[in-house]
């Protein structure tokens, strides 16, 4: 099944991909308005207008680098909210160039309508993953313009605002018409990658599914510094379970135990996967080794709280085992197995009675 989190933090990440790319194109726009304005506009009215054509760039700019260093385990409404205020303010730093009309000469004025028609089409293709943030962009580029052409007398005044509003319309338009292109795109891909990496038995991510998803996770903890955590976990007395209630009753406990760690991770970056027979794997991104046990305490008592019946354990029921680690991908040795610890963890909870939990602590061997 299609994860709604996956789909809005993959849209989230479109937002936020190459922001210094997009403050390039920024100033390569205000430098072109600026070498027609300047000639014709006092120092202080154009020194005005550079800095609030630069202050709304680089909030948007530094919005959108913050965000694009982290990965959003959900996406939250107050982070949207102020990426969409941030592109507001870059529409409207270019927008009051509008304000500028009257002391401009006729060819300047053609000049700067067709300069905010490029800027208004260039962010498109980034901003149309949330069509309400290109919306928001739009409107402070446009709103200024559209009432200075109405209030000006001189050419080309109110005849043109007809043909802005009808460019506003056709390029936000676009913007939906894109964004469902996206999601189509994406279901597709989700679609796809579910057929190849999920496991048949349980329907969580296979080994195959995981072993992709931390290498990329690897690689963001590289770049942005954040913990991972990882949790090995084994069905105790699986094989004893299997010869004395039979491989019906055992599949059965490997999807119950399967969902029931899945129900304990559910941020989008989260991810558990059948490792190999009753063995499974949690891939826990941005998570502190503390929050990373609790959820592993969380997840022996839900599968305590299962019940199944399971004679071969002390307690008469299934229960389960785990071994963890927290490391810093960038100051990791690559030579040392992140996994491998974890399973030694395991391994330590095995031979203290299962049924608990034990941690890697990192300078142990």
């Amino acid at each position: 099944m299609i994860n709604p989190h996956q789909l809005s933090t993959y849209l989230f990440r479109e937002l936020h991909r190459h922001p210094t790319v997009s403050f390039i194109h920024h100033s390569v726009f205000a430098a072109l308005l600026a070498v027609y304005l300047w000639p014709q506009l006092p120092t202080l009215e154009f020194s005005v207008w550079l800095i609030l054509v630069f202050s709304g760039g680089i909030w948007q700019w530094l919005v959108s680098r913050r965000y694009n260093q982290q990965v959003a385990a959900t996406v939250k409404p107050q982070s949207l909210s102020q990426f969409t205020s941030a592109s507001l303010a870059a529409g409207l730093g270019f927008g009051l160039t509008a304000l500028l009309l009257p002391q401009l000469s006729f060819e300047t004025r053609l000049f700067v309508i067709l300069m905010l028609s490029a800027v208004a089409a260039s962010e498109l293709l980034k901003l149309s993953a949330y069509p309400s943030v290109y919306g928001a962009f739009l409107a402070g580029l446009t709103i200024p313009l559209i009432i200075m052409l109405a209030l000006v007398n001189d050419s080309p005044g109110w005849k043109i605002i007809p043909a802005i509003v009808l460019m506003v319309l056709v390029l936000y338009y676009s913007a939906i018409q894109r964004r469902r292109d996206l999601m189509d795109d994406l279901m597709a891909r989700f679609g796809l990658e579910t057929d190849a990496s999920e496991d048949k038995l349980t329907h969580i991510a296979n080994r195959r599914r995981f072993d992709m998803i931390l290498e990329q996770t690897w690689a963001l903890g590289r770049r942005s510094g954040n913990p991972i955590s990882l949790i090995m976990v084994d069905i105790d007395y699986f094989k004893q379970f299997n010869d004395q209630y039979g491989h019906q009753a055992g599949d059965k406990c490997l999807v119950q135990v399967a969902s029931a760690l899945a129900e304990c991770a559910r941020r989008a970056t989260d991810l558990v996967a059948r490792y190999g027979g009753e063995e499974f794997v949690v891939l826990l991104n941005q998570t502190t080794r503390d929050d990373a046990y609790q959820l592993a305490e969380r997840m022996r008592k839900k599968v305590e709280n299962l019940n199944i019946k399971n004679e071969n354990t002390p307690s008469g029921q299934v229960t389960i085992s785990l071994g963890g680690i927290t490391v810093f991908a960038e100051d990791y040795e690559k030579s040392a197995n992140p996994l491998q610890l974890a399973d030694n963890a395991l391994y330590a909870s095995k031979a203290g009675g299962r049924n608990r939990i034990s941690w890697h602590q990192l300078g142990e061997s």
